[in-house]
């Protein structure tokens, strides 16, 4: 009978040494959301997940690891940081151990911040548990989609804000002060009551008769900010990403009605943005802060291109405010043959490599 025993206790240590690790992997339960985060550069980010045993008997050793963006810098001590911080190949993973009660769970939350404007991407995991001596670990992988994307830096300057500040004035009161031929919906006879000014010699000649200008006064004044990026070195072009930023919280701000576009190499989760239409609201700003994040300083086409495909499908009442890099005497004369096109407010900011005038 001892015989016996002892054969059947060494089957069932071969039999748990061998199936031990992977009967523990299967009652535990890895729990993360996907997460899209839009951040300031430096500013803490905070990696939230929970292990749990769903099991009645303990684990006694567990270990996650998790993937962070690259560029990323764990926050904690130095001792901290050294403990649970390991490099594998080219990504950075935070690590950390644990021992479960039966029926057990718990929740981490690791503190990292990224330094660079940018789009990253993450989400790899790794669990590791233990064989019933100790010997050798099981590993499980797994992949939820997370990214952060860093923002451009906010732009504090005074004078900037107020060029910015000073555009939004002129369109909002400009079809208060004078008609303006943008907003021409129709024609009608002329009466003699309407001031000469709205007299439209060309449809007069086409009619034979007098005719003046039919104006809706309702349209909402819109923006269209233009950025141009040709010809910029990097920190003339990260200048303007920090100033269409500043250009577009401002308009969100009063509630105007704004549109983007760019012949710079701008993404969004869906791909390449080139242009916006004219909206408002946290969508339509989340959607031109990603853009920005993620932008690299590459150029898709010109500028004299840019400007002429904008007025091109210029919409109405939809005054220009241009974000660009410093500009020859081209771009200047480009700048200079669209506001005597449009005739409306022209707002210019431009993005230089120190100071911005």
């Amino acid at each position: 009978m001892t015989w016996v025993f002892l054969i059947l206790v060494i089957i069932l240590i071969i039999y748990f040494e061998k199936n031990w690790a992977s009967m523990k992997m299967c009652q535990l339960r890895f729990m993360t959301e996907p997460e899209a985060i839009m951040s300031e550069k430096d500013e803490k980010i905070v990696l939230t997940s929970s292990l749990a045993n769903i099991s009645k008997l303990p684990v006694s050793f567990v270990t996650v690891s998790e993937n962070l963006p690259d560029k990323a810098e764990l926050i904690g001590s130095e001792y901290y940081v050294k403990e649970h911080l390991m490099q594998v190949g080219d990504k950075r993973f935070v690590r950390s151990n644990y021992a479960l009660g039966s029926l057990k769970k718990v929740t981490r939350e690791e503190k990292f911040r990224v330094n660079k404007r940018g789009v990253y991407r993450y989400g790899d995991y790794s669990i590791y548990t233990g064989d019933f001596f100790g010997l050798r670990n099981l590993q499980v992988d797994g992949y939820v989609p997370k990214h952060v994307a860093v923002l451009p830096s906010k732009v504090t300057s005074r004078d900037l804000s107020e060029v910015v500040g000073g555009f939004i004035g002129d369109i909002s009161v400009r079809r208060f002060i004078m008609e303006d031929p943008i907003l021409t919906v129709g024609f009608n006879e002329y009466t003699g009551r309407e001031p000469l000014r709205d007299i439209s010699w060309k449809r007069t000649a086409i009619q034979g008769k007098l005719m003046v200008n039919k104006y809706d006064y309702t349209s909402e004044p819109r923006a269209m900010i233009l950025l141009n990026i040709e010809g910029g070195n990097e920190a003339e072009i990260e200048r303007c990403f920090e100033l269409v930023r500043m250009a577009v919280e401002m308009l969100e701000e009063k509630k105007i009605p704004y549109g983007f576009r760019t012949n710079g190499m701008l993404f969004s989760p869906e791909g390449s943005i080139s242009y916006l239409p004219p909206g408002v609201g946290k969508q339509h700003y989340k959607s031109i802060m990603y853009g920005l994040a993620g932008a690299s300083c590459g150029c898709w086409y010109s500028f004299d291109t840019l400007v002429r495909t904008a007025f091109k499908n210029r919409g109405v009442n939809e005054h220009y405010l241009l974000v660009t890099v410093p500009t020859d005497d081209k771009a200047t004369a480009i700048i200079k043959d669209l506001s005597r096109k449009t005739g409306a407010a022209l707002g210019v900011l431009v993005g230089k490599e120190e100071n911005d005038v």
